[in-house]
């Protein structure tokens, strides 16, 4: 059975409007800073999703543009993100992905943990909202929710393909928050034997699938009980956006499952624009 993302993102923002509105009241507009250092086709859609979700519900959205000129004087950009760290009318910053190769992870970890909204930093107030996409998906199939559902994922096998930076490492940085114990999670990557991965697979009840490649492992050894979760994003030759699997591969041949486009994709935008809003609510707190 599909899982739509399109379809779990309207439940998420019902919940952002209900927000939004609270923060409308003491005349607070949440505010997104993008950091754009790249000019390809991927990073100006992504931007445009966000910019454009942003106007439909009552977000700012500011794009902030690095030529590649401007990328090799790293400390003039790590200037600009204290800077965009100490206005409090900023409530997130974000660098997209994939960024100019001259912007690194140490200028990222400039931004301040309320604020970063990716939630890449150990340290962020944040879950990665790729990570609470799953998640989402995994509460509407078994019907539990926050710690339950978690409590729950400790009696099955879960297997995450790839740990890169901006897929399997958001997987298991929101795990880890969530207080799940790491030792249950299998983890399949380069440097798996292929013996280890068909085991692994023949035996999984979840597979998050995080490479951005075709086909990372056989498909034809998916239990006909398991979901897949497809957070993989690569490019065909028609530069149409993909996921790691075919849906015509895996539709019949596990329990549920998510497709790109339309599964968490849709839900990353949705929580990210959460998160800034659950980062506006924290600026009047504190």
């Amino acid at each position: 059975m599909k899982i739509s993302g399109k379809e779990l993102s309207h439940e998420i923002y019902e919940d952002i409007l209900k927000k939004l509105a609270l923060l409308k009241e003491k005349n607070i507009i949440p505010k997104l800073i993008i950091v754009k250092s790249s000019n390809i086709d991927a990073v100006n859609n992504y931007i445009n999703q966000k910019i454009k979700k942003g106007e439909k519900i009552g977000i700012k959205v500011e794009v902030v543009e690095l030529s590649s000129d401007d990328c090799k004087r790293k400390e003039e950009i790590k200037g600009r993100v204290v800077e965009m760290n100490t206005s409090s009318e900023n409530h997130g910053i974000i660098f997209q992905k994939p960024s100019h190769k001259h912007i690194d992870e140490e200028m990222e970890l400039l931004i301040d943990t309320d604020k970063d909204v990716d939630g890449f930093l150990v340290t962020s107030s944040h879950k990665p909202p790729v990570y609470r996409g799953a998640m989402k998906v995994l509460e509407k199939i078994y019907n539990r929710k926050e710690k339950k559902l978690i409590h729950f994922l400790k009696t099955k096998k879960i297997v995450l393909i790839g740990k890169g930076k901006t897929g399997g490492q958001t997987i298991i940085s929101g795990l880890k928050k969530d207080g799940f114990d790491m030792n249950l999670l299998a983890i399949i990557d380069s440097k798996t034997s292929e013996a280890m991965k068909k085991k692994l697979v023949s035996e999984a009840d979840i597979i998050i699938s995080a490479v951005g490649k075709p086909n990372p492992v056989d498909f034809h050894l998916f239990p006909s009980r398991m979901i897949l979760i497809d957070i993989g994003v690569h490019f065909d030759d028609q530069n149409k956006i993909k996921g790691d699997f075919n849906e015509e591969d895996i539709k019949d041949r596990v329990s549920y499952y998510t497709t790109t486009p339309g599964g968490i994709g849709a839900m990353t935008v949705s929580y990210l624009m959460d998160n800034v809003v659950n980062a506006a609510h924290n600026g009047i707190k504190n």
